[in-house]
């Protein structure tokens, strides 16, 4: 019985080396594809004329809204403005026939 049991215990220590030795190698084999990876990622040229692209459109962009926005305020302004004008005249109307007793 006790030679059963140790024979058991070595095949479950054997079983567990071979697992560890799998598992270690799986992992060189996954160190290696990241190191691959990251020299290709490292060595890889960026490509500044499409950066410089975009961001140039992106400026592009955002000064024809803040040209558009520009009018959009000059034409709120000028709402603005000529109301306050016929108010203002208005009033002075209204304050002219207060004074001169007219209601």
């Amino acid at each position: 019985m006790p030679a059963e049991i140790r024979e058991t215990i070595r095949e479950i220590e054997d079983e567990a080396e071979r697992l560890i030795e799998k598992a270690r190698a799986d992992a060189r084999g996954i160190l290696e594809d990241a190191g691959k990876k990251a020299r290709e990622i490292l060595s890889s040229e960026i490509f500044m004329d499409e950066v410089e692209s975009e961001r140039d459109r992106i400026v592009s962009e955002a000064e024809e809204e803040s040209k558009r926005k520009i009018e959009e305020s000059k034409e709120a302004s000028k709402r603005i403005t000529s109301g306050v004008s016929s108010k203002i005249d208005k009033f002075s109307l209204s304050m002219a026939d207060q004074i001169r007793g007219i209601n």
